[in-house]
């Protein structure tokens, strides 16, 4: 059985690298993504998006190698 972290790391790192993928569409029909257009402008609002995308595939990274441990109840 695949420990529950990694398998919630593994998810995030899936589920960002579609949204990667997709970040045009991201930007132009969700309220998230034309919040940020409207913050930074078109082209800073794509490099801010895959900057906050890749922070988020580095964490689900670091969470399935056991480097960040969640808290245990």
């Amino acid at each position: 059985m695949i420990p529950q972290h990694v398998l919630v790391g593994g998810v995030i790192i899936v589920l960002c690298a579609v949204l990667l993928a997709r970040e045009r569409w991201f930007l132009e029909t969700t309220s998230k993504g034309q919040r940020l257009i409207r913050w930074f402008g078109g082209d800073l609002a794509l490099w801010v998006l895959r900057g906050l995308i890749l922070s988020a595939i580095a964490f689900g990274a670091l969470l399935a190698a056991g480097i960040i441990r969640p808290i245990q109840w």
